[in-house]
């Protein structure tokens, strides 16, 4: 699960991204409104949920809430802000904030409401993807094959899941990186091939098919 942070104190953007990164999501950030404004627009499809500053500069945290819902754009929020008034947080709900939490605050509070707001109704975002044999569990971040348990890296969950989520749609390297990786990752290396052979030796072993399948001079699937 990928997620997009927005906070104009780099510091802390960079604390909460190792953070999540080290509980096995995939996480971008920016440092004002206006950049994150215009990634959201664009490529809001590869997100799963926004962590919103409220106070960025060239545009509050308020107006990018506000101006994606106008477009439509319906990913989870978490607004981080300093107010912790009534009509304050009344206005960021209205704004359509799904949640806030005030600063200062604890990286486990603040983990806590992530996995809250990424329990999506099961019409949306299901809790456990399957293909042919193999299952994912997103909530235990279990994975099984032919109902065996098989051990997975953060990492390599994360890739599995991406492409679960996209049966028998081809994705390209560059696809798997800015969701799986983020933005700043070479595209020329190889560490996308890596990481699908390590799948396809603990999905597949010796077998002859391969769940993951090779599209060439294109990327990958997983076909149903």
């Amino acid at each position: 699960m990928k997620i997009l942070i927005i906070e104009d104190q780099e510091k802390l953007a960079k604390l909460i991204k190792k953070g999540l990164e080290q509980e096995g999501y995939s996480a971008d950030y920016l440092m004002d409104g206006e950049s994150g404004q215009r990634r959201l627009e664009l490529n809001h499809k590869d997100y799963d949920l926004l962590i919103l500053d409220l106070m960025l500069p060239r545009k509050s945290g308020y107006e990018v809430c506000k101006n994606i819902r106008d477009l439509k754009i319906s990913i989870p929020v978490l607004v981080l802000t300093a107010k912790d008034g009534v009509e304050d947080k009344v206005s960021l709900l209205d704004a359509g904030a799904d949640d806030y939490i005030v600063k200062p605050f604890s990286f486990k509070e603040l983990l806590a409401r992530v996995r809250a707001l990424l329990r999506r109704p099961e019409s949306v975002l299901p809790n456990k993807l399957q293909v042919g044999n193999l299952i994912l569990n997103r909530t235990t971040r279990e994975a099984f094959v032919d109902n065996k348990e098989i051990r997975l890296t953060l990492k390599e969950f994360a890739l599995l899941e991406f492409l679960m989520r996209r049966p028998n749609q081809v994705v390209d390297r560059e696809q798997i990186i800015t969701n799986v990786w983020d933005f700043d990752v070479d595209l020329f290396n190889n560490i996308v091939d890596v990481y699908i052979n390590k799948l396809r030796n603990k999905i597949d072993g010796k077998k002859a098919r391969k769940t993951i399948e090779t599209v060439r001079g294109v990327g990958y699937r997983i076909r149903v």
